[in-house]
């Protein structure tokens, strides 16, 4: 099946958002702190992967990865961490208060990018579920848990702004990804306990799909007054550019390229319209207004 092989995901595109991050975040925060805070949240991304595997059997890698980590592969890993930091930013250039809130919209923007992700991803075999989903063979229980695990994170990690001591501050971000993870297998075990994936369904995952995208269109087309307060994301949101908006746009390039390649109209469908939904974001507003 033709697409992109997996070491252009692996050694391009994973790299490129890291960068890009990386870049936005030491314009924010200066180099050590962005260093920290994307390095702490690749340990997060590896970590969740890990436990979901380990406590759920959710899923397992197809065997195209080179650099994988305990079954995780690093690449995974380092893009989530450039989403979540970049959907905190964009979540607080929409003006989003308190910051629960800000926490549920990066969320939403993080979840709308793996809608379109994941039925390429498990056509294209880089990842498969175990079993499949009923939503084009993919869990719905996985898309909650990704709001878990952002908005988690997203809140805990606006508590403290940055600027004490290394040991501090590394103690303070292992606690927040600890009580997330947490978070995470609690929903986890009451989704399975519960049998929710099979009460859902597969008109269930459309019915989620469509009510995401719309809230997540909804709250790029907002404006408002960017925060810019001494918190995480608004320090990340103050910083000039495009950068946050970046990430997104080149994680959701490659994935609705691979969608166009695959020719399956569903999956088609929903790679549009996820992309249709992030347009907003690339509205760059606020003092966020040149080059990161």
């Amino acid at each position: 099946m033709s697409g992109l092989p997996v070491a252009v995901h692996e050694f391009l595109v994973a790299p490129a958002v890291f960068v890009i991050a990386l870049r936005h975040g030491r314009a924010a925060l200066g180099a050590r702190r962005a260093v920290g805070e994307l390095l702490a949240l690749v340990a997060y991304g590896w970590a969740l992967e890990r436990v979901s595997m380990s406590v759920f059997a959710s899923h397992r890698y197809g065997a195209g990865w080179r650099v994988v980590l305990l079954g995780v592969p690093v690449a995974v890993a380092t893009v989530w961490a450039a989403v979540i930091s970049s959907a905190l930013a964009l979540s607080a250039r929409r003006g989003v208060r308190p910051a629960a809130a800000r926490a549920l919209g990066a969320a939403l923007f993080a979840v709308t990018l793996d809608l379109a992700i994941e039925p390429v991803a498990l056509r294209r075999g880089l990842w498969y579920w175990t079993p499949p989903g009923p939503w084009l063979g993919v869990p719905v229980g996985n898309f909650v848990g990704w709001i878990v695990i952002v908005a988690s994170y997203g809140v805990g990690a606006e508590r403290w702004a940055g600027g004490g001591p290394l040991v501090s501050e590394a103690a303070r971000r292992l606690a927040v990804a600890a009580a997330s993870l947490t978070a995470l297998v609690g929903v986890g075990l009451l989704w399975t306990r519960l049998e929710l994936e099979q009460a859902v369904g597969r008109r269930g995952g459309w019915l989620f799909w469509g009510g995401v995208l719309l809230a997540t269109a909804a709250l790029g087309l907002r404006r408002a007054a960017p925060l810019e307060g001494d918190t995480l994301s608004g320090r990340l949101a103050a910083a000039p550019g495009a950068g946050p908006a970046l990430v997104f746009l080149v994680v959701a390039t490659a994935f609705a390229a691979e969608a166009a390649w695959l020719g399956e109209r569903a999956v088609g469908l929903v790679a549009l319209g996820s992309v249709v939904a992030l347009l907003p974001l690339l509205r760059v507003s606020g003092t966020a207004s040149s080059g990161s």
